[in-house]
């Protein structure tokens, strides 16, 4: 698994990510071993092999003789089993497959190799209208739907209170569903298929519609399915309500499941993801060409020999991922060719995944003035109490001749991760703290002396 296509066509080197989930992923967040009656949905080995024609009339003349097509595969060799009971995130862009698969489990389409075994009835929301006659009622829309979900009128007639209670379109209830809105169709939609008692309930973008009320309403009721232990598959792009709602995710990428664990961790790295994309589109190759020659034209001053990460207090092997809290070293061997009478100084800065500064050193900081004597030399900075968060990072640094105002790179956008068996808080940096436990506020409290009752626990 190397590079991955990408709507946008940019080339993502995805070695990086799948490393970095290997590190920060608990194992045990989500086993596949589970008892076979936990299981909700088990998909075993699944691709769907779409053909793809150079025009729409070929697939029609395929049938009578031999025609040339493309292969596309919106799903490729997945396999995942889903326990019962969790809300399950599903998480990727536009074209991963994420749709292709809620279809397949629904048996909506077929896969075209593999198999997926579901236990217990669905309601999907995958788009909410279908199945709707716009010339009936929504009265009638609702029994319409009964039927091809499978359901006894009987059964669905003893909710036909909660529905419309749920649906809240009022008189609308009883005219022709071609004079409702988009929202109210969704409305509608919704309340079906969250009041036929479902075991397993998929929804996919249904919350992108509706007003703020009503999204509050339906992750209300969706809540409420997961106290009762019913599955949930939810598809979303909206990460906050994934992070707050969902038990677990999963991410797929160009048909392949990349990562699956927590929910914060693999948001995590979905959003380091997602800002790789932003910033390698807005990268201007024709300036970097040009900044390239510029240092291309420096070596015969000063040479960057070699540039490495390492933890000194374990060995001096060259490496680039660490443990949250671990000491790191950056050792940089240059060699000056030239005499230079200006001052060296040494200088970095560390960003995030999205190239967001987090830190960098002064450039016109005397103590970190370096030998700019003719001859190899070597420079490390040493980082002893970095309280990175779990996640990948960027170093970026150079030698500055302050006067003469050069530079020499001896680092453009390497990176390291840093690694936690253990989720440590969201953000970028750990802060210290403690927590006090008490009965009355410091106000309260000012004429009391000795402070006492309170409860204090550092963190």
């Amino acid at each position: 698994m190397g590079k991955f296509r990408n709507t946008k066509h940019v080339d993502i080197d995805m070695q990086e990510f799948i490393e970095s989930s290997k590190e920060l992923v608990n194992e045990n967040s989500w086993s596949d071993n589970i008892p076979k009656e936990n299981i909700a949905v088990n998909v075993d080995n699944v691709s769907k092999m779409y053909k793809i024609y150079k025009k729409s009339w070929y697939r029609i003349l395929n049938v009578f003789k031999k025609v040339n097509y493309k292969k596309f595969y919106a799903l490729k060799d997945l396999s995942i089993t889903i326990p019962k009971g969790e809300a399950i995130g599903i998480l990727g862009t536009n074209g991963s497959g994420k749709s292709t698969l809620l279809k397949m489990v629904t048996g909506v389409a077929k896969p075209t190799k593999g198999r997926i075994d579901v236990h217990g009835r669905i309601a999907a929301m995958l788009e909410l209208t279908s199945g709707f006659d716009k010339e009936l009622t929504g009265y009638e829309n609702i029994f319409l739907k009964a039927t091809t979900l499978g359901i006894p009128e009987s059964e669905m007639q003893a909710k036909l209170d909660d529905i419309a209670a749920f649906a809240d379109i009022g008189d609308y209830l009883y005219q022709p569903v071609r004079t409702y809105s988009s929202g109210m169709k969704s409305r509608l939609g919704f309340a079906i298929n969250a009041n036929v008692d479902p075991d397993i309930l998929i929804v996919d973008e249904v919350l992108a519609v509706g007003d703020d009320t009503f999204k509050l309403k339906c992750l209300s009721k969706m809540e409420e399915f997961r106290k009762e232990g019913k599955t949930i598959l939810f598809v979303s792009h909206n990460l906050f309500t994934v992070k707050g709602f969902c038990t677990k995710a999963m991410w797929i990428k160009d048909g392949e499941l990349i990562v699956k664990g927590d929910t914060a961790t693999v948001v995590k790295i979905y959003e380091d993801y997602l800002k790789e994309v932003r910033r390698l589109k807005k990268i201007n190759t024709i300036q970097e060409k040009k900044d390239e020659e510029e240092i291309l034209s420096k070596s015969d001053i000063l040479e960057i020999k070699n540039f490495q990460f390492m933890n000194p207090n374990k060995n001096t092997k060259k490496r680039r991922k660490f443990a949250y809290n671990e000491p790191i070293t950056l050792e940089i061997e240059y060699e000056v060719k030239k005499t230079i009478n200006n001052q060296l100084i040494s200088c970095f800065g560390i960003s995030d995944s999205a190239n967001v500064e987090i830190f960098s050193t002064n450039k016109q900081n005397p103590k970190n003035e370096i030998d700019n004597s003719i001859g190899k030399h070597v420079v490390r900075f040493n980082l002893k109490d970095l309280r990175l968060l779990p996640g990948t990072y960027k170093v970026a640094g150079e030698i500055w001749n302050v006067e003469a105002g050069m530079h020499f790179k001896f680092a453009k956008e390497r990176t390291f991760i840093i690694s936690s068996k253990q989720y440590l808080g969201g953000g970028i940096c750990s802060i210290p703290y403690d927590i006090e436990i008490d009965q009355k506020t410091l106000r309260e409290r000012e004429s009391e002396q000795p402070i006492i009752d309170i409860k204090k626990e550092d963190k």
